[in-house]
C-alpha cells in the first residue's frame, strides 16, 4: 500500500504526518530494550506521538499506524 494522502473515512490530510510518526516511533524503539517474553506484542505505546501530531480521530490513527510503505518494493 502506498502512503495514504487522506484518511479513508473522514478525508483529513494525513500524508504529511506519516514520516514524522515513523521517525518518532523508531526513536522509541531505539530507547527500549527487547524483551524475549514479548514475542508477538510490542511494548511501544504511540499514543503520545499521535496526540502530539493532532490525530484525535481513531480513523486517522488507524490509517497512519497501519499504512505500509511499498514504494521501495515497487
Amino acid at each position: 500500500m502506498i502512503i495514504p494522502i487522506r484518511c479513508f473515512t473522514c478525508s483529513k490530510v494525513i500524508a504529511d504526518k506519516y514520516d514524522y510518526y515513523h521517525q518518532e516511533k523508531n526513536k522509541l524503539k531505539a530507547d527500549k530494550k527487547d524483551d524475549p517474553n514479548l514475542k508477538y506484542f510490542s511494548d511501544i505505546h504511540t499514543k503520545e506521538i499521535l496526540d502530539n501530531m493532532g490525530l484525535i480521530r481513531y480513523c486517522c490513527r488507524r490509517s497512519v499506524m497501519s499504512a505500509v510503505d511499498l514504494m521501495d518494493v515497487i
